[in-house]
């Protein structure tokens, strides 16, 4: 019996350490505008100060005046692993910061400095957290809109203050520890029954 629990906990150990990608959901609303999601991390804790430190993401945008008022879709990477991928990652400066169950921004950190995270699809459409230079958009803002696009597609801002969480961690139970579990749970009886 003191041998079959010594592996569980090695075994749950280990499932512990390599579950290091974290998966956040974005649903943010800015202005008349929303951005739903995801964001894949490479499991950094801490403050990210690389785009590569951002394994992948995808968006839905939706404003009245984007995309004449369609839903609009960017992403990292492409559906079918062949295709390149469609979207650009911008991360500059100290301001994001990943947690085990939030991805924060500094929205307080000077506007002297730049500081801002970007995702920008193939289409020029893009959402994007700033201190400062970001786009043409006002500093100390969350925003979407269209890249060299003048006139016609213009931003939806959401000025913003102090350390805003922008994406929450999905925590999900794998498959395998369920399986794991129950296989324990029969271990356990059979060992019981021979005693």
């Amino acid at each position: 019996m003191k041998h079959v629990l010594a592996t569980v906990v090695l075994v749950l150990s280990a499932a512990t350490v390599n579950a290091a990608v974290i998966t956040y959901d974005v649903n943010r609303t800015i202005a008349d505008g929303t951005v739903t999601g995801f964001i894949q991390t490479d499991g950094t804790l801490g403050l990210l100060t690389e785009a590569a430190q951002i394994l992948d993401w995808s968006f839905t945008l939706t404003a009245p005046n984007l995309n004449d008022g369609n839903p609009v879709v960017i992403e990292l990477l492409a559906d079918d692993p062949t295709q390149t991928p469609t979207g650009t990652t911008i991360l500059n400066g100290l301001a994001v910061t990943a947690t085990e169950t939030q991805l924060l921004y500094d929205f307080d950190l000077p506007v002297t400095e730049t500081h801002h995270l970007l995702f920008v699809g193939n289409s020029g459409y893009f959402w994007c957290l700033e201190t400062r230079n970001c786009s043409d958009a006002p500093n100390l803002t969350e925003h979407i809109g269209r890249r060299l696009v003048v006139g016609t597609e213009t931003f939806q801002f959401m000025p913003q203050t102090g350390r805003v969480p922008f994406a929450t961690a999905v925590i999900p139970v794998p498959a395998a520890i369920w399986l794991f579990g129950t296989g324990l749970i029969g271990l356990i009886g059979f060992a019981s029954r021979r005693h």
